[in-house]
């Protein structure tokens, strides 16, 4: 079954939305059962399981009272109206855990059409949070396949969530929304022009920073006859500038996305 995380989390935010110690809620659900777990980085606990009551009857015979036949009408009325309460049930059970656990995120699974019909009586501000479904089973599951599970999302999320962000900055550099290499960037740094920081692995080079100016740059040809000090690396000091002034940094860790950007980028505020 394809996730909703492309759909769902293709902004740059989302990239916060899956950090690796956001608790998810899994709900595993059939017709009748509902087995909740809440899910870390690490672990994965079960919590108090939801059971709906079913009507039962015989099969496909018309003198058994409630079965399809003579009453069939009534029958499967009475099943969809109970399929409705327990999706209702879930959906308050849910509220309920996501306040009282701090969750932040919904992982919904099952068949699809059971993840289909619960998505559609969650009310906007829980259908909101789902970060992606998956196909289990909830009788026949264990924590580690609901922890393989919501890995198997947040690895998704961050991927698409990183894809986005370099697309941005490819096209924003033909709009000046954008800027690639660490030299303009740190250009734009001291104009207060970054919103977002886009870095490839590794430790960048050493550099300099100004004085009085405090400005970060390459060579002391750049800083332009200011007083400067040895700086040892230039990108985790960019980092550092960054996030003291309220923006966002971004480890492109997958080396195909950091090969079309040069080191380091940035999405500009401003142009």
């Amino acid at each position: 079954m394809a996730t909703k995380t492309t759909e769902r989390l293709a902004l740059p935010e989302s990239a916060a939305a899956l950090a690796e110690n956001t608790r998810i809620l899994a709900v595993v659900l059939d017709h009748a059962h509902a087995r909740l777990f809440l899910v870390d980085d690490a672990h994965a606990v079960e919590l108090p399981c939801l059971v709906s009551p079913r009507m039962r009857g015989g099969k496909f015979h018309s003198d058994r009272q409630g079965a399809p036949g003579w009453n069939e009408s009534a029958f499967h009325g009475r099943r969809r109206e109970e399929e409705r309460r327990h999706l209702a049930g879930v959906a308050r059970r849910i509220s309920v855990l996501l306040r009282a656990h701090g969750a932040q995120g919904l992982l919904l699974a099952g068949t699809h059409e059971v993840v289909a019909a619960l998505e559609q009586v969650l009310p906007p501000r829980l259908d909101r949070l789902v970060v992606g479904t998956a196909r289990l089973n909830p009788g026949e599951l264990t924590n580690a396949q609901v922890l393989t599970a919501v890995r198997a999302v947040r690895s998704a999320d961050g991927r698409a969530a990183q894809e986005h962000l370099v697309d941005a900055v490819v096209e924003g550099l033909g709009t000046g929304r954008a800027v690639d290499g660490l030299r303009p960037v740190l250009l734009a740094i001291a104009k207060d022009q970054v919103q977002t920081l886009l870095v490839g692995r590794g430790a960048g080079p050493p550099g300099y920073r100004c004085f009085p100016s405090r400005r970060l740059v390459r060579s002391r040809v750049d800083a332009e006859g200011e007083a400067v000090v040895r700086v040892p690396d230039l990108v985790a000091s960019a980092i550092g500038e960054i996030t003291q002034h309220g923006g966002t940094v971004a480890e492109i860790r997958d080396p195909k996305l950091a090969a079309r950007f040069d080191g380091v980028a940035a999405l500009l505020r401003y142009r």
